[in-house]
């Protein structure tokens, strides 16, 4: 009795690795077994997509304040015209930031602002935004108190 209980299990196994394998190689289609369709269906290998999270365009210009680089908050800006005012405390290492589209991370650095003390305190750059979307201040260098204020034309209280 036992001999036969082993001798099913063993052809049940087997049935089961040839489905499998069929299934695998897309003779059968995987929707057509219900859990082990499903195990293999999965393709566990592509993360989930996430939305992109919704970053609304800037209304009135907005500062951002630090000691040490780094990079600031998502801020939406439209297309236009932005202006990027830097005002920089250090006393030896040069201040630089851009900004950096968060929606395309291989694209160019837009509107690089350079200060070099004890030369300058304050610097600034203009740039077209050509495509609306996400952004980022990336302070490259720094090593003191700086303040960044940005601002796009027909903001409330901006420039323009």
């Amino acid at each position: 009795m036992l001999r036969m209980h082993s001798y099913v299990l063993g052809l049940a196994l087997l049935a089961l690795a040839v489905v499998v394998a069929l299934m695998l190689v897309g003779v059968i289609p995987a929707e057509r077994s219900s859990v082990l369709g499903a195990l293999l269906a999965d393709d566990s290998t592509t993360p989930p997509s996430a939305p992109a999270p919704t970053v609304t365009p800037i209304d009135r210009p907005i500062a951002f304040d630090g000691l040490r680089p780094g990079q600031t908050e998502a801020l939406g800006l439209r297309e236009g015209l932005v202006i990027v005012q830097a005002v920089y405390d250090g006393t030896v290492e040069p201040f630089t930031a851009s900004l950096q589209s968060l929606d395309d991370p291989n694209a160019e650095p837009i509107a690089p602002v350079s200060i070099i003390p004890p030369l300058s305190r304050e610097g600034g750059a203009s740039a077209q935004i050509t495509a609306a979307g996400s952004y980022a201040l990336n302070v490259e260098r720094a090593e003191g108190e700086w303040v960044v204020t940005i601002a796009q034309p027909g903001d409330a209280g901006g420039a323009g």
